[in-house]
Parts: structure tokens; sequence; C-alpha cells
């Protein structure tokens, strides 16, 4: 069967030939059903296929690919985007490099850096730190003065009951800052750490392989 699909379409192609068409090109394609099929003009219907186009001699001149699924294009896509954030990457990277050869002479200079940064922060977790002695002295105050008034055979008052909730939440909110601090120096000390590294490769390549 296959045989006599070949044959058949060999001799459309051959009777093209014998029409007179010359010097022409003529497209070559295969159905969903394996036939092979030959004409001098492309038939739209088959426009989605693979094609090769070949000249007044039967010779193949050109090949012709299917054009691409929905899928393959969104893959192409998704690939480039791919490239596009790996090149980004890579020319941050380069520009960190030259921002860090330009700004330091030795890795003493990033350590003081480094250091200057984390005091600034060391000095904000003090001044916190007294904010939560304070709000830790009031609470203290107010759980006193509620004793009294249960001694008395009272209940606390309303503003003491207020003046409590007050306190306790901004003590939240201090130990949720002194939390963000603590973070933020942690996050400091890793960043000069690969400055450091960095910046020890790029002057001493030989110093940072040992």
């Amino acid at each position: 069967m296959a045989q006599a699909k070949k044959f058949i379409a060999l001799l459309s192609f051959l009777s093209l030939m014998a029409a007179g068409v010359v010097n022409a090109e003529f497209y070559r394609w295969v159905d969903d059903e394996g036939t092979i099929h030959y004409s001098d003009k492309l038939p739209p219907s088959k426009s989605q296929r693979a094609q090769d186009v070949l000249n007044d001699h039967g010779r193949v001149v050109k090949n012709i690919p299917a054009p691409k699924t929905v899928g393959e294009l969104e893959e192409e896509q998704r690939l480039a985007k791919l490239e596009e954030e790996k090149l980004k990457k890579v020319e941050e990277a380069e520009r960190r490099d030259k921002v860090l050869m330009a700004m330091y002479l030795s890795v003493e200079d990033i350590e003081l850096v480094r250091d200057e940064r984390i005091e600034t922060v060391d000095s904000a977790i003090r001044i916190t730190n007294l904010r939560k002695e304070k709000f830790n002295k009031k609470l203290t105050e107010l759980d006193a003065s509620e004793q009294r008034f249960k001694a008395n055979g009272q209940d606390a008052p309303p503003w003491l009951v207020k003046s409590r909730k007050h306190y306790q939440q901004q003590l939240a909110n201090v130990e949720d800052i002194l939390a963000i601090k603590e973070k933020e120096k942690l996050k400091i000390k890793k960043r000069f750490a690969g400055d450091i590294n960095r910046y020890i490769e790029l002057k001493d390549p030989e110093l940072a392989a040992q």
C-alpha cells in the first residue's frame, strides 16, 4: 500500500513535469495518512505542514519547516526569558564587582564600613531596649496598682485596664522592632562577608584559592 502511494505521488510529479512546467518550484508534503503530494502551488490547507521545495529536476532546493505550535512558541518564550534573566544577573554581578573595586582599597576598608553599619543598628537596638524597659516598668506599676485595688475589694478601674492594654501593645511593637533589627544585623554581616570574599577573589585570585 505504501509503495502504491509513493508510485502515485511520483506519477503526479512526473505529470507536472510533462505538462511543460519548467524552471519552476514544486512543493512536496506528506498528509495525515502518509501520502506524499506534489504540486506547483501549496494548498492553503497544507500550509501548516513541513514542506520540501523542489526544482524542475526534482531536487530539493529548500526545506520549509512546519509552523511552530502554541506549546513550542510558549517554550521558546520561556527559554528566552530565562536567558534574559541569566544575562541580567551576569551584568548585575559585573556591575557590583566594579563598584566593589572602586569603593575599597583593602579588606580593612570593607570591615570598617561593615562595623559602622552594625554600630548604627546596635545603637537603634540600645534605644529600643530602653523603651522596652520603660514599658515593662510601667506595666509593673500598673500591676501593683491593680493589686492594691483588689486588696480593698475593688475591681481594677477602666483607666487601668486601658493603660495596661496600651503598654502591652507598645511592648509587643518594641519586641517586633528588636527582632527586625537583629535580622538586619545578620543581613549586614552576611552581605559584607560576601563582599570581602569577592574582593579577595578579584584582588588576589591565588590567595582566594588557598
